[in-house]
């Protein structure tokens, strides 16, 4: 019996043994990455309204070890700070220092994906940071169910203040996030969301592109808590898309409803139509914005245009907004960025423009 039992411990030291080598290696085998940006802008604005800018430097860091038993950790930050203001509280109120963005455990099967913790998500009417369970499930190919909760909220931009995690109405939000891509060029999305004392909406897109020519068809449709807005809300978005060379053209319609249209309601915690830089009112009540873009690459530097106009309200006040942006990479890591954003509103006295420069060091 003895005997036995000095087997069995000797089997468990070399299982433990092994389990902790596993282990050691997984982190050894961990990749780190991260990015130095250094941005300034300045906006200029009319009638009474201070002109505004500033500059500040960003530091990104992110470790995820290497893969132990389909298991993975991540965890990420970001630190941000001022180093001019053109006037007092441009940049915001400097609040948070430091984000830690990301700290989660994933796992990764042939049919599901889990990511439990702080984590980044790209979904229609979800992005930036969240602390969140999203589970993707795929039974079959070309096809995923994304299912989720998040609880809280963050954003983490290099060129902007720091938001901290914050909670999403009172007990967070859920998701259901349908794709199906089995035919070539098409793609399927159908959705729903639930955030209590906020609203519940869902929607279906459809987006299909070959080489030369793409479209999307989105619509959506909300049902707002009663103490939110008194009617519910809807949006439609339609996309044409070509591409020829190194020239690319796009033209799109964005239209809502006439009560409550989305804003404050379905892009609470992200969104992913509007095309514009700042499109002040492209989601509110009563809005139909159309737009048009360019996009040509020469010698390295990407150059993108977009033009729009918003209607809205019972006076059909109206907005524009141009966007211009010029990308260039130095090398593999660096890279510099040039924005402008111009705007007429429909008062005078809030048009603005503003100038934005952004060099990132990524590694």
């Amino acid at each position: 019996m003895k005997k036995m039992l000095s087997l069995a411990a000797v089997a468990c030291l070399m299982i433990t043994g092994a389990m902790a080598e596993d282990l050691s290696e997984a982190f050894k085998n961990g990749k780190v990455s991260g990015d130095v940006v250094l941005h300034a802008e300045r906006q200029n604005n009319n009638g009474t309204t201070l002109d505004a800018g500033f500059t500040n430097g960003s530091l990104g860091l992110s470790y995820e070890t290497g893969e132990y038993k389909s298991f993975k950790a991540s965890v990420g930050f970001r630190a941000n700070s001022d180093f001019s203001e053109e006037e007092d509280g441009d940049f915001g109120g400097d609040e948070t220092k430091a984000l830690l963005h990301t700290a989660n455990i994933s796992y990764s099967s042939e049919f599901i994906d889990v990511i439990v913790g702080r984590q980044e998500i790209d979904l229609e009417w979800m992005g930036d940071f969240h602390e969140a369970y999203v589970a993707v499930v795929k039974p079959v190919a070309n096809l995923a169910f994304v299912l989720g909760y998040s609880d809280k909220y963050a954003v983490a931009d290099a060129d902007a203040e720091l938001e901290k995690f914050t909670k999403i109405g009172t007990d967070g939000a859920y998701v259901l996030d349908v794709k199906y891509s089995g035919i070539e060029g098409l793609g399927l999305n159908a959705y729903y969301y639930s955030a209590n004392d906020i609203a519940d909406w869902y929607g279906a897109k459809v987006d299909y592109d070959t080489d030369m020519f793409g479209a999307t068809a989105h619509y959506a449709s909300s049902n707002v808590d009663a103490l939110v807005a008194p009617e519910d809300g809807s949006i439609l978005h339609v996309e044409a898309r070509g591409n020829f060379a190194d020239f690319g053209l796009k033209a799109g319609y964005i239209s809502t409803d006439k009560d409550t249209g989305v804003d404050g309601i379905m892009n609470n915690v992200g969104d992913n139509i509007s095309p514009f830089e700042d499109g002040n009112q492209v989601y509110v009540a009563d809005s139909d914005t159309y737009y048009f873009g360019a996009s040509y690459a020469i010698a390295g530097v990407e150059l993108g245009a977009i033009y729009g106009e918003s209607k809205y309200g019972t006076t059909n006040a109206k907005e524009k907004e141009f966007n211009f942006t010029a990308d260039y990479g130095v090398t593999d890591e660096l890279s510099l960025g040039l924005l402008f954003v111009d705007v007429s509103a429909e008062d005078s006295n809030d048009d603005y423009n503003r100038i934005g420069f952004t060099a990132t060091y990524a590694f």
